[in-house]
C-alpha cells in the first residue's frame, strides 16, 4: 500500500531510443496477440512463443516494421481458428488441415 505522494506501481523500463509503448494486455497462453499496421498489414504471435517478463523489464516487441509506418491497434484473440477446430476433430495437425477443402 503507498502512503500521500504514492506515484503508482512501475510497469515496465521504457526507453526513447525502444519507441512508444504501443500497448499492454492481459492474456492467457493460449491467446494471440493480433498488431494492426498503418499499412493494412496484421502480424500475429502466439502467447505461449513469449517468455514472461518482470515488470522492471523492456518488455516484449511483438511487431517490426518500416519507419514510415505505425501501430494503430492492439487486440487479444482468444478464440481458436476455424482450421484448428477442423483439425482437432479430424485428428490432424491445424496447418494440413488448411486448403483441403473446396475454397483452399
Amino acid at each position: 500500500m503507498q502512503g500521500r505522494g504514492g506515484l503508482g506501481i512501475k510497469v515496465a523500463k521504457l526507453q526513447e531510443a525502444r519507441g512508444d509503448l504501443a500497448g499492454a494486455l492481459i492474456v492467457d497462453e493460449t491467446d494471440e496477440v493480433l498488431v494492426v499496421l498503418e499499412s493494412g498489414k496484421v502480424v500475429r504471435s502466439n502467447v505461449a512463443e513469449v517468455p514472461a517478463k518482470g515488470r522492471d523489464t523492456m518488455g516484449v516487441v511483438f511487431a517490426r516494421f518500416a519507419a514510415d509506418d505505425r501501430i494503430i491497434a492492439i487486440a487479444r484473440n482468444s478464440e481458436t481458428t476455424v482450421e484448428e477446430n477442423a483439425a482437432d476433430e479430424l485428428g490432424q495437425d491445424p496447418q494440413s488441415a488448411v486448403g483441403d477443402g473446396p475454397e483452399g
